[in-house]
Formats: structure tokens, C-alpha cells, sequence
């Protein structure tokens, strides 16, 4: 009788090391993509901030308190939200039964990087003795800015404030937010049906749990344990099972959604009794301030009425930039309005309101603590 082992246990020994060796390197590739989402630039404590919503994809959470960091891009701010969902600047405030201003848009009215104090929408107010319920959120467009003002059309405010900025055309149509993770966040866009008219696309909930858990791993901890290694592999699983096509990009596309959304969000400005005043932010480069893109000029004029103002902030900040003595109106190492930004943009839509009637002239020269 020989003394070597039958074919059969080699080849199963063969197989169990194989096996092994294989799963000791995806353990060891997913434990290196632990370790790279882990050192991504955004830390977050408190509340979970968001929640999902079967119309929006997802939508700040009620009554929450969260606190941000991005270490590598030298911003650290509180969130506090009021039980409409809007911004505010302690825990626990409510938001009024009706406001003086709306404002609706994505992070620069938002307000990322500052204290809610420092927004824009904030800063007016207390320069004007106004109520302002700041809806706008980070990563939205002008979808959830429709959506949101549809939402709360019994504030009744006497000005709808959007805030454009040209990241918007393109998420518009996009089926997914912009996000810090490497998982899609699906939300509602604009989608054409077989005739090219542009309606709204729900989104996919069932991604939210999927980025729940990455955020709990790697935005709530930094640190790299068993969890976060699943977690890893959970994203290449998510995004193997799930495929979201590119938006379309081209101007006209870009134009037709932002008329149809324009068009609606006027509808609830006015059955709101609101005047919609839509708010050109640019980017803040200094010495590179584009012009409002022509989809939005475009747009603004097929909505354009008694009741719909378009406010332009590109010439106020080339003007600021005249002066090459003054500092940049973003931060050093994120593309975010600073608070300088937030007070040339609350100067001048205060100057704008008040030409227009829709806040009353000021009594007396305004402080200049806000200036």
C-alpha cells in the first residue's frame, strides 16, 4: 500500500488552500478600502442627520443636532434642525407658524462650513427684525427646492428665495446626490417620457440603509475593526447590484428641466402668496467669476412675471474682487461661500427686496456689526 494520500484529499487540500488564500486577500483589499474611506474628509457626531422620504430620497432629519468636521479642509460646524426640517441656530427651535422669507436651494444657502448664524438668510434677518425659514440642504437642486417649498406653502412667506447655482442644471437630472461616499444617494430628478416632456422620477429608497451603515462606519468612527471591512465590501455589492446611467448634460435638456421646475416652484411661490425671487450664487474664484449660465436665463424668462424676480450676484462679487486687498469670499481649501461670502450675498438681496417692496425700507442706517 503506498503512503501518499489519495488524489481526492490533495484535492480538497489544494481547494481549502486556494480558498484560503483567496479570502485572506479580500479581507486583506477590503481592509485597505476600510482604511481609505475611513480617511475621507468628513466626520460627523450626534444625530444621524438625514432620514429617507419616498418622494425627495432623502430629507434632514426633525428637531436634530449634529455636529461636522472636515479636518483636511479646516471646517467644523453645528446643525441644528427645527420640526419643519429647516436650518437653525440652536437645538430645539421651532420654526414659526408663518415666516417672513423661504429660502430654498442646496449648500451655499444652506450653509456649509458656518454656523447657521452666519448664512445668508440668517444674517438678513437679524440686520431686518425678519422670521426666515432656511429649507435648503446640502448636496439638493432645484428639484428639492421645488419639493420642499410645496411642502411648507402654509409659511406663507412674502418672498421665496432660491438659490441657484450652476451645479444644479446637471443635478436636476441626476438619479443620485453628490455625496462624501463612495455610494449613491438617490433622490428624485427630472426625467423626459417618450415625447421629451420632463416629469418627476421618484427615486430608489433602498439604497439609503446601504449608505446608513457606511456612514455609521466611517463618518461617525475613524476607526478600522471588523465592521468597517464589511462595510467595504458592502459598497462594491451595492454598487455591482445597482447601476445608475449618466445624466444627460446637453443645454437643452438642462433648459427644459430647470423651465419645468421653474414653473412649478413658481405655482407654489404665488399659491403661497409669495413673491419667487431666484438668486444667482457663482462659484467664488477670485478673478474667475462666470456669468449666469444661459439655461438659467432662458429659464427665468419663460417664468418671468410681476411675481418672479431674478436677482444676479455675479456683478456684486466681481466687484468685490475689483479690490485685490480684500479676502476671498471662499475658503482656502473648500469651494463653499465663507462668511464674507453670506454677508456680501445678504447685503445684496436686502438692497434687492427692499427696492421691490417686499421688505420694509430701513427706519434707520443698519448696523454694520453684519457688514
Amino acid at each position: 500500500m503506498s503512503g501518499r494520500p489519495p488524489r481526492a484529499v490533495l484535492a480538497m487540500l489544494t481547494a481549502a488552500l486556494t480558498l484560503s488564500v483567496c479570502l485572506a486577500l479580500v479581507v486583506v483589499y477590503y481592509a485597505y478600502q476600510a482604511r481609505r474611506y475611513a480617511s475621507l474628509d468628513h466626520a460627523l457626531d450626534g444625530d444621524f442627520p438625514i432620514e429617507p422620504d419616498e418622494a425627495m430620497g432623502y430629507v434632514p432629519i426633525r428637531n436634530g443636532a449634529t455636529f461636522r468636521r472636515h479636518d483636511r479642509a479646516g471646517l467644523a460646524y453645528h446643525v441644528f434642525t427645527s420640526d419643519r426640517r429647516a436650518r437653525v441656530n440652536r437645538r430645539f427651535e421651532r420654526t414659526p407658524p408663518t415666516v417672513d422669507l423661504v429660502i430654498v436651494g442646496c449648500s451655499f444657502s444652506w450653509g456649509h462650513g458656518v454656523e447657521s448664524e452666519d448664512t445668508y438668510g440668517q444674517v438678513l434677518a437679524r440686520r431686518r427684525g425678519l422670521t426666515v425659514a432656511n429649507l435648503a440642504f446640502s448636496a439638493w437642486g432645484t428639484v428639492q427646492a421645488v419639493q420642499m417649498l410645496e411642502r411648507n406653502r402654509d409659511l406663507a412667506p412674502r418672498a421665496v428665495v432660491y438659490g441657484f447655482m450652476a451645479d444644479h442644471l446637471e443635478r436636476n437630472l441626476m438619479a443620485c446626490a453628490p455625496a462624501y461616499g463612495p455610494l449613491c444617494l438617490p433622490f428624485a430628478h427630472v426625467a423626459l417620457d417618450e415625447e421629451g416632456r420632463p416629469f418627476l422620477a421618484h427615486p430608489d429608497t433602498s439604497f439609503f440603509e446601504p449608505n446608513r451603515r457606511f456612514w455609521r462606519s466611517f463618518f461617525f468612527t475613524k476607526s478600522v475593526g471588523p465592521r468597517q471591512v464589511l462595510a467595504a465590501a458592502e459598497v462594491d455589492w451595492t454598487r455591482l447590484r445597482n447601476r445608475h446611467p449618466p445624466p444627460r448634460d446637453d443645454e437643452h435638456t438642462q433648459a427644459l428641466a430647470l423651465t419645468y421646475l421653474l414653473q412649478r416652484m413658481h405655482t407654489a411661490a404665488r399659491n403661497a402668496g409669495s413673491t419667487l425671487v431666484i438668486v444667482n450664487l457663482p462659484y467664488l474664484e477670485p478673478g474667475r467669476t462666470p456669468p449666469a449660465p444661459p439655461a438659467l436665463l432662458r429659464a427665468v424668462e419663460a417664468v418671468r412675471g410681476s411675481d418672479v424676480e431674478l436677482l444676479d450676484l455675479a456683478p456684486a462679487v466681481r466687484s468685490y474682487y475689483g479690490d485685490p486687498r480684500r479676502p476671498s469670499l471662499r475658503f482656502a481649501r473648500d469651494r463653499h461661500p465663507n462668511p464674507e461670502a453670506h454677508r456680501l450675498f445678504a447685503g445684496a438681496l436686502e438692497a434687492f427686496l427692499e427696492a421691490r417692496g417686499l421688505i420694509a425700507a430701513a427706519a434707520s442706517p443698519a448696523s454694520t456689526s453684519d457688514r
